[in-house]
């Protein structure tokens, strides 16, 4: 029998291949599961879901951090042939009531307290006595009696129950973009999607069961896709709450971790503590980063440090992560030979087409910069309860992706900026990730987030806001004189704001959405 091109049974055919290799380690507890027992308490959970009426076409919704329970109920959500509908711990309440109302799920498990209430809201409001709401023991969570709590030890097996069998169609995770830019837009991903999107990323970057991946990020962000796919090739993978540069250092060392992934800020702050302590990274072969541009100064201080060990991946939720990579070769070659690919994300993965387009949808030329547009097997069907968003975004099967980037002679991608992000001062258009680019290379800036407001002269006028090395000192004076040197006149910040440390959305990119916020509230100093 030919298998189905579904992520159900890649999943169930790729967990029972390893039997007593070691799974997952749960960090600080150091708790492993070998493959076996990871299957095991799998199916257990599945036998659970199943007997809650979790079947094809349900809403399965999902508020865990990082845990054992965080990976076996995504595991076995897939396995029932449900819909998971992934919530970050760190989502507000706002974004919280506004996905549940929307998505109505059937069944939602929980293990965060702030959440509470807004659940229980929910339910109130839908006014649904068949919503089931999972509490899971063991967070230190005060549960209100319309909350079931889940127990480990309560026999789950019967054999009667059977998992249904999921069709390529259906669909297997409804991820809800980040909302930094207006309201959560829930992304349809069926299962032929997701599992085109994990064989093309274990095609694109092979693992194996000689890898140690550690993983501090959210696993319902771009963490779990590379967990699900490193689960199907064998690789022993280790799991942190949260980052904490220190204790992953220390990580590293003691696990003899071989690969990871990381955001650009938790790179800088991995570099900021290299030249506070002792390290040994010898053992470590793959840093995967992503989800934000990265400064070119500081990732050739990741070589240093690492040494021609990193990947770039360029994705998005709505093309699950394989639009393009920027591999460990092309780095090694762009640091000795041409470093001005570093600020590249690479090119067109394996089962990916990729253009550059104007308002008009013809093609451009190289270095001429147009909208970036995805076709893929792994890409979107659409947002949920959304057809007009859909048809705008999804044209001639051509993914409408609102990044400005061009190729170069090569054929590598440049991301400039975002539609959304792009600031118009005086008629000109001015790429907020240029400016940033410019600023990060004045040798007092560890960061920068630029921003555009509003302004009665201008219509927006540039600002920047900078968090400043440790020791090192700088004015606004000193950054919009560096700028002069060294940008168009038109891309000059107007205005410097001095903050500690930027804040950053829940995937740790820099949340400009705040710090406008910030800058209308009067919170943001120049000093």
């Amino acid at each position: 029998m030919t298998q189905k091109k579904t992520f159900q049974s890649l999943l169930t055919k790729g967990l029972k291949r390893f039997g007593d290799l070691p799974a997952l380690t749960l960090l600080p507890a150091e708790t492993t599961f070998t493959y076996h027992e990871l299957l095991e308490k799998t199916e257990r959970i599945s036998k659970y879901l199943l007997r809650l009426g979790v079947g094809r076409g349900t809403h399965v919704a999902t508020i865990i951090p990082n845990s054992l329970e965080g990976v076996v109920f995504g595991l076995a959500v897939q396995q029932c042939g449900a819909t998971i509908v992934p919530l970050g711990e760190k989502l507000g309440n706002r974004e919280v009531k506004f996905i549940l109302h929307e998505s109505k799920p059937k069944v939602l498990i929980m293990a965060t307290q702030q959440h509470v209430a807004t659940t229980l809201q929910y339910v109130e409001e839908e006014n649904n006595s068949d919503v089931r709401i999972i509490g899971l023991p063991g967070f230190g969570i005060e549960y209100p009696e319309r909350f079931e709590i889940f127990d480990w030890s309560e026999e789950t097996t019967d054999p009667a129950v059977e998992c249904q069998v999921a069709l390529e169609d259906d669909i297997a995770i409804l991820s809800y973009t980040g909302g930094t830019t207006g309201t959560p837009k829930g992304v349809m991903h069926t299962q032929k999607g997701l599992w085109a999107a994990v064989l093309s990323a274990a095609i694109e970057d092979p693992l194996d069961d000689r890898e140690k991946l550690l993983l501090s990020t959210p696993l319902v962000h771009s963490a779990g896709s590379l967990l699900w796919r490193s689960l199907m090739s064998g690789v022993h993978v280790y799991v942190m709450p949260t980052f904490h540069p220190v204790s992953f250092m220390q990580t590293i060392k003691a696990y003899k971790i071989t690969t990871t992934f990381m955001v650009p800020t938790m790179l800088y702050r991995l570099l900021g503590v290299t030249k506070k302590m002792e390290y040994d990274v010898s053992s470590m072969r793959n840093i995967y980063y992503g989800a934000s541009p990265i400064s070119q100064e500081r990732l050739k201080e990741a070589f240093e440090v690492f040494g021609p060990i990193m990947r770039q991946q360029y994705g998005m939720t709505e093309c699950n992560i394989v639009i393009s990579r920027l591999s460990k070769s092309a780095h090694y070659w762009a640091y000795h030979n041409k470093p001005e690919v570093l600020k590249s994300c690479g090119k067109p993965c394996l089962l990916t087409e990729i253009r550059m387009v104007d308002k008009e949808g013809n093609d451009v030329k190289p270095f001429e910069l147009g909208e970036i547009i995805v076709k893929s097997p792994a890409m979107m069907i659409g947002y949920y309860q959304k057809p007009e968003l859909t048809e705008e975004t999804i044209r001639d099967g051509w993914l409408h992706t609102g990044d400005i980037g061009m190729f170069d002679e090569s054929g590598y991608i440049y991301i400039k900026d975002r539609k959304k992000d792009m600031i118009i001062s005086g008629g000109m258009n001015v790429y907020s990730s240029e400016v940033e680019r410019v600023v990060n290379q004045h040798p007092a800036v560890s960061l920068s987030a630029c921003i555009g407001v509003s302004d009665p002269d201008w219509g927006e006028s540039v600002c920047v806001v900078v968090t400043i090395k440790e020791g090192a000192r700088c004015s606004e004076e000193d950054i919009i004189a560096f700028c002069k040197q060294n940008t168009s006149k038109y891309m000059v910040p107007k205005n410097v704001y001095f903050r500690e440390s930027l804040p950053l959305t829940p995937i740790g990119k820099v949340d400009k959405k705040e710090l406008k916020k910030m800058y209308v509230e009067g919170l943001l100093s120049v000093n």
